[in-house]
């Protein structure tokens, strides 16, 4: 096999909203994953990375290439507990479809996250993310965000001075 798509749900929210085991592998099955996940929660991105991967295999496909989906989801977790189901899965998926590369399809930076321990495994080809057209600059605001607000040492730099300031204005006022 030349190309595996891979569409990686890092929090699993296909287990978790709609109930699928994961990986999910071949192009039918991912389409009834979407579909089960867009019923159970029309606004996760996951449903957009899978349609996504679907987009990428057919493309493949017509070119010639001989190509399969899997979508991998780890858990609610994120972290190390998340990242090892993944590589497992992955694992198990390359020793059982050989291909000898994959392309990979996430719906943001938190997914690409795992990379590195896709990288350590089979040799990535490219990167696809899928964004929802109306809010690349949103979705990049919020792991902004995010990361301020999870990050003591951002976090201290950028609420404790406006904080003492204010606490100052009142005490004047």
């Amino acid at each position: 096999m030349d190309v595996l798509v891979l569409c990686i749900d890092r929090d699993n929210d296909l287990g978790r909203k709609a109930g699928i085991e994961s990986p999910v592998v071949g192009r039918g099955a991912n389409i009834d994953a979407a579909i089960k996940l867009a019923m159970a929660d029309p606004e996760d991105s996951d449903v957009n990375t899978i349609f996504g991967g679907i987009k990428v295999l057919d493309e493949l496909t017509a070119s010639g290439k001989v190509a399969e989906i899997a979508s991998l989801a780890g858990d609610l977790k994120v972290g190390l507990i998340s990242d090892s189901k993944l590589a497992t899965q992955l694992e198990e998926l390359v020793g059982r479809i050989k291909p000898s590369g994959v392309i990979v399809v996430s719906d943001g930076a938190e997914d690409e996250a795992i990379l590195p321990i896709i990288q350590s495994r089979i040799k990535v080809n490219g990167v696809k993310r899928v964004l929802v057209k109306q809010s690349p600059n949103l979705e990049s605001t919020y792991y902004l965000l995010k990361q301020v607000f999870t990050d003591p040492k951002i976090s201290h730099t950028v609420f404790i001075p406006p904080a003492l300031a204010l606490l100052m204005f009142s005490f004047f006022g």
